[in-house]
């Protein structure tokens, strides 16, 4: 393979990154896209144990209707090759201790008319708040266009044009929903949803509650055929533009050539040159493994490793006998609440009579209407964790594990069901199958420092962070992703294609 007939090298395969190669490639230029794991996808990619298939990260995602920017944007990049399922009426159900049940209706006119049916002394605070969700979530389109300006102008600009949406990503959401709500239930209610971006109201942004409890406001969708088939698609935009994806290529560092970017040098020491090179490993990783050292100490670069990173995670993967829909599961999420207290967010399993906070249930195989029927169906149980539990063993290798973590893990695996059974008793003798993935397994798999789940942590200091922008100082290097954009499969197939319209203005008009 010629290693220098290349326009642009993305490194990464996530959403992030297929998204910028797959808008970049529809401007005619030849891509090379390099995956350091063996299957392209990142979080979106799905694995498969003895006849079940499980997806690792695309559990709801919202605004795919056709009158949608994010529903628009997917078909423009897998031409018109890519269909969402609108999976269920009810997409999200919450239970609360108590007995406190609570469905998250595929309308926004449901979901306020449920509020107002449970909490009517409330009426006020729950349209204002209604309102601001709608307010701020719209500032997000003109935000990010406005990190593509050259930095001088954009801080000229800013006072005028991202004023608004500096305001509301600088309050945290515990300020704005207490500011408005008095009752603890509804409060509880209104920022259930947190999983979605993994921090407590204390510490999330309200830009970043608002756009994701905006995001769905008309349903949750799953990609026909899994999630696997994202990647698929734009793969194939990517290659009969005349670029490649390479899998199993780790990335090194960077090559550099009087001061410009000029390329990559693989694990394998292999030299791959573009005058393009766009990291989609994450803001952090990227600054911490692939820039050259004398850029390091740069107040970019500093001003990034500030950031936190977002929480890991635990998931539970099942696999059943049977069809479980006749048991009294459907397509849509079940969060499974422990207490009123969202502040009580990670699972402290070190404390071997704890039980997870939350554990959030995912049926992937009851959401995608391509299901064979005469396959199994499966499930995906999730909850967060302290990486500092972990951390111990983050230099094991991924086969050669000590006997403690093991262990470990089998304990953990052991009380997730135990919780689970209490919830759903009636999927347990159908169960046949079980397996616990751990925060290692995200790090080895996606990169992630920390484990991280979500990237940067959705503070309002990643949002007010003005070098988390598409461009960076190195002259020929670029960001894309979830941490140009913002959290979650969407978030990140917006960050790729705001860094493709940074590179080529024509990309521009599909973020109108």
């Amino acid at each position: 393979m010629e290693n220098t007939n290349f326009d642009v090298i993305v490194i990464g395969s996530g959403m992030g990154g297929m998204a910028c190669a797959s808008a970049l490639a529809k401007t005619n230029r030849r891509v090379l896209l390099l995956e350091q794991h063996f299957v392209l996808g990142g979080m979106t990619h799905t694995f498969k144990r003895k006849n079940f298939v499980w997806d690792v990260g695309v559990h709801c995602v919202g605004e795919m209707g056709p009158k949608r920017m994010p529903g628009k944007l997917m078909r423009w990049l897998t031409d018109n090759q890519l269909e969402f399922n609108l999976y269920h009426d009810v997409y999200d159900s919450f239970h609360f201790p108590e007995k406190f049940d609570f469905d998250l209706h595929s309308s926004k006119e449901q979901f306020r008319q449920n509020l107002l049916d449970r909490f009517p002394e409330e009426k006020e605070g729950i349209e204002k708040y209604l309102e601001l969700v709608n307010v701020v979530g719209k500032t997000a389109k003109s935000h990010f266009i406005h990190r593509l300006m050259p930095r001088w102008l954009e801080k000229i600009s800013a006072p005028v044009f991202d004023r608004k949406f500096k305001h509301w990503a600088s309050k945290t959401t515990d300020e704005v929903v207490d500011s408005l709500i008095k009752n603890p239930k509804l409060k509880a209610v209104l920022v259930g949803q947190w999983g979605y971006y993994g921090l407590p109201p204390s510490r999330s942004s309200f830009f970043v509650h608002a756009i994701v409890v905006r995001h769905f406001w008309e349903g949750g969708y799953y990609p026909v055929g899994s999630s696997k088939v994202i990647a698929e698609k734009m793969q194939a935009v990517i290659e009969r533009a005349g670029g490649k994806c390479l899998t199993r290529t780790s990335v090194e560092e960077l090559l550099i050539d009087n001061g410009k970017t000029v390329g990559v040098i693989s694990q394998k020491g292999t030299r791959y040159y573009a005058p393009i090179v766009i990291s989609a490993a994450g803001a952090k990783a990227t600054v911490e493994r692939l820039i050259p050292a004398q850029e390091k100490s740069k107040l970019w670069v500093t001003n990034i490793k500030k950031l936190d990173q977002s929480p890991c995670h635990l998931c539970l993967y099942l696999g059943f006998e049977g069809d479980i829909s006749k048991l009294g599961v459907s397509a849509s999420n079940q969060w499974f609440f422990e207490t009123w207290d969202p502040e009580n967010m990670h699972w402290d399993v070190e404390d071997s009579q704890s039980v997870a906070p939350v554990l959030y249930v995912s049926f992937p195989s009851l959401k995608d209407p391509h299901h064979p029927k005469d396959a199994p169906h499966t499930g995906e149980v999730v909850t967060f964790v302290p990486w500092e539990t972990f951390e111990k063993w983050q230099d094991s290798s991924k086969q050669k594990r000590p006997e403690d973590y093991k262990a470990f893990k089998d304990s953990i695996q052991e009380r997730m069901l135990e919780q689970l059974w209490k919830h759903l008793p009636q999927l347990k003798e159908a169960c046949v199958f079980s397996e616990l993935s751990t925060p290692l397994s995200t790090t080895h798999y996606c990169r992630a420092p920390k484990g991280a789940i979500y990237g940067l942590s959705p503070t309002p200091e990643r949002f007010l962070c003005s070098d988390l922008r598409p461009e960076t100082p190195l002259k020929g290097f670029y960001m894309t992703g979830g941490d140009i954009g913002t959290l979650g499969v969407i978030g990140a197939m917006i960050g790729g294609v705001l860094t493709a319209a940074k590179i080529d203005k024509k990309v521009m008009k599909q973020l109108q």
